[in-house]
């Protein structure tokens, strides 16, 4: 993909993206280390020959000051990507730098997916990962969000999103198969472009994003109902 400077132009609407950047993650990391020695020296000092009761307080300490910094972080220190609304372009830039751009005066392809999300201690089991993608001339925008089975179903157009898994490829496959190979194949592209540029959002900017695309991009947005 080409990567152009980003527009001069002030955008009309920006959706910051990545919240949970390597940044946040490594000063999680780190915090959580320096807090659960630090926490574990003080307290042994303090209540010395306490053993497992001082390790608990430790570890106790240490996971609610990662909490609070993991907080902070996410709140003041933002990624440096975004998804901007310029005009009729809808444009992914970082740092200045676009990485993919979508003239939405023209056609665009929308393509909506979910799976369940892999195990993660932050995500509960039976999650869901929910993306979509704008396709034009095989460039894309592709963003996406966790969200819990309820409220996946309150999310705009959920019931045209495919419910995503790969499959190998068996004997006998039927009419049906065959119709969505297509469609897979297109969400299976789309899901590797997710891996290496997709936008995360927070449930809440994924459901506005979507729908300022339905509001706004009637001519090829599909309706909600």
């Amino acid at each position: 993909m080409q990567m152009l400077n980003a527009p001069d132009q002030a955008p009309d609407l920006v959706f910051q993206v990545d919240s949970e950047h390597s940044g946040v993650r490594i000063l999680g990391c780190v915090t959580f280390l320096i807090s659960a020695v630090a926490g574990y020296l003080i307290l042994n000092t303090i209540l010395p020959n306490s053993g497992l009761i001082t390790i608990g307080a430790a570890l106790a300490l240490a996971i609610a000051l990662t909490y609070a910094a993991d907080h902070l972080a996410k709140r003041y220190w933002p990624s440096n990507r975004a998804i901007q609304f310029i005009d009729d372009m809808i444009v992914l830039i970082k740092a200045g730098t676009v990485q993919g751009e979508i003239d939405a005066a023209a056609n665009v392809n929308l393509l909506l997916w979910h799976f369940e999300a892999k195990r993660h201690p932050r995500v509960p089991k039976g999650w869901y990962v929910v993306a979509n993608a704008l396709e034009q001339d095989g460039d894309y925008i592709i963003s996406y969000s966790i969200a819990s089975p309820e409220d996946f179903e309150a999310l705009p157009l959920s019931r045209l999103s495919t419910k995503f898994q790969r499959k190998k490829k068996g004997k006998g496959e039927d009419a049906r198969d065959l119709k969505e190979a297509g469609s897979i194949r297109r969400i299976a592209q789309a899901e590797f472009h997710r891996g290496e540029l997709g936008a995360e959002m927070s449930l809440q900017d994924y459901h506005a994003y979507l729908d300022y695309l339905a509001d706004t991009y009637t001519t090829w947005m599909p309706k909600d109902k």
